[in-house]
């Protein structure tokens, strides 16, 4: 019987949920030049205010079981737009009462539910059609004396700019969610709760007409277009899982050796879009905890294991037109009395969420093509906690796992490197290494493979192993 998620994670997160902004400046194109008048409501900022309430149904895991939600989604949006000037949808706001007996269950022993929350805005312009998201964050909030608990769910909107004059149309979609209690231990996976709409129902949120641009009296200069911005940057909020919880007197225990991993990793830094492509490394020590209940259910399966990155040049323009290169390294937090980074993931129905907590080193630096003396401990000053998720399986094909910054959970969009201390030898270099490289928003991707093991009685029948460094080979055993 496969293994499927228990009340013991499925029920347990707290999750801020994203989609990825898909609308760009180019995505309305071949409608009518001409717009309608103003749609009914506009208020006299020339902004209206929208409210629309969804009924939903959202499949929570056992015991709590799938919950009847009405969730109410209000916003301010213009009361028209023009073609290439961008405009802003503000004041999101969607909010639902969770039921009291499922808010207990949720909460446990925790004093306060936090979470997160997401769903697509569909919009229409004639038959061209695109989706806006945004991230919600639902902040921490005490169960009432008596009654339901409330949640509130806020979120902010880039700015977005239609292409082509017209009507358009905006509609709701399902929200996604997760719940769970502040302060529990992050190495408890949070299950993503995706609600359906009840049948029956208008989606429809509002409509904004898109006037044509105006041209300029003759013998006036355009006024000079700016650039729509992009996304704004933000730092995912931290969440918390439940403490966890005894195991049932009945259970069963695994503990399997599992053969050496390949780990080909790759991490892109967002300030300078450099790519650090790490050469192979082995996850070695590999172990794959399991506890299960009578009925073969998981209760807890932790794979662990640890591992060594060699040393690698990147060189990336520092501010878009500078040539620099630097040796990049990933060390473990104890790096100076150990050379092993610890590897902690949990694996349930084929999926692992690895994490893992490194310190970066920078050294060996050149600024067009003139060494800068970093120094021999320039570090990250704190350590980066680098959360992944993907398909793996231990014992066959491996995997691949990774961040994204389409991903529900806010652990998985990717990391935050912290600023940099110790820098510089003859000056002060850390603030400036801090500017180049330090911000959230960076992505990280690790190819898992299995190291085959050769069974010819003579090994120089045997194939060529993974291309594993020799001192990476030599930091793993």
């Amino acid at each position: 019987m496969a293994p499927r998620l228990t009340r013991r994670t499925a029920t347990r997160g707290a999750i801020a949920l994203v989609c990825v902004v898909s609308v760009t400046t180019g995505a309305f194109t071949g409608i009518g030049s001409a717009a309608p008048g103003e749609p009914a409501g506009a208020t006299a900022s020339g902004r209206h205010e929208l409210a629309k309430t969804v009924a939903a149904t959202c499949p929570f895991a056992d015991p709590i079981g799938p919950l009847k939600l009405t969730v109410a989604t209000t916003a301010t949006l213009p009361a028209s737009m023009t073609i290439g000037k961008p405009a802003a949808i503000d004041d999101l706001s969607v909010s639902f009462s969770l039921p009291r007996a499922a808010a207990q269950q949720l909460l446990g022993t925790g004093a306060t539910l936090e979470g997160g929350l997401a769903f697509q805005l569909l919009l229409e312009q004639g038959k061209v059609k695109d989706t806006l998201a945004v991230p919600m964050t639902i902040a921490a909030t005490a169960l009432p004396a008596e009654g339901d608990l409330t949640l509130v769910a806020k979120g902010k909107l880039p700015s977005f700019s239609p292409s082509a004059a017209g009507v358009l149309r905006i509609r709701l979609t399902p929200p996604k969610l997760a719940i769970g209690p502040t302060g529990a231990p992050p190495d408890q996976p949070a299950e993503q709760v995706t609600c359906a709409a009840d049948s029956g129902q208008d989606l429809s949120f509002g409509a904004v007409p898109v006037l044509a641009a105006t041209t300029p009296p003759a013998g006036k200069p355009a006024p000079e277009k700016k650039a729509a911005p992009g996304p704004r940057s933000t730092v995912p909020q931290k969440h918390s899982l439940l403490d966890e919880e005894p195991p049932p007197d009945e259970t069963f225990t695994m503990v399997l050796p599992l053969q050496s991993n390949q780990v080909d990793n790759t991490s892109t830094i967002a300030k300078t879009g450099s790519k650090i492509h790490s050469k192979p490394a082995v996850l070695a020590n590999g172990v794959w905890f399991r506890i299960t209940d009578v009925d073969g259910f998981p209760i807890r399966s932790e794979i662990t294991g640890e591992l060594a990155f060699a040393p690698v040049t990147v060189s990336y323009l520092g501010y878009g037109f500078l040539p620099i290169s630097a040796t990049v390294e990933f060390l473990p937090v104890d790096y100076r009395s150990s050379t092993m980074i610890h590897s902690f993931g949990t694996l349930f129905d084929g999926i692992l969420r690895n994490h893992l907590d490194v310190v970066s080193r920078l050294s060996d630096v050149k600024v067009n093509g003139v060494p800068l003396e970093a120094g021999p401990d320039c570090v990250s000053e704190k350590p980066i906690p680098i959360d992944m998720i993907g398909e793996y399986d231990p014992f066959g094909a491996g995997g691949l796992i990774g961040t994204d910054s389409a991903n529900p959970d806010p652990k998985y969009r990717g990391f935050t490197l912290p600023p940099f201390k110790n820098c510089g030898a003859a000056e002060k270099l850390s603030s400036l290494f801090t500017g180049q490289n330090s911000g959230p928003g960076n992505q990280a991707s690790a190819h898992l493979s299995l190291i085959t093991l050769c069974q010819e009685p003579d090994h120089r029948n045997c194939p060529p192993v993974a291309p594993i460094p020799a001192e990476v080979f030599r930091a793993s055993r």
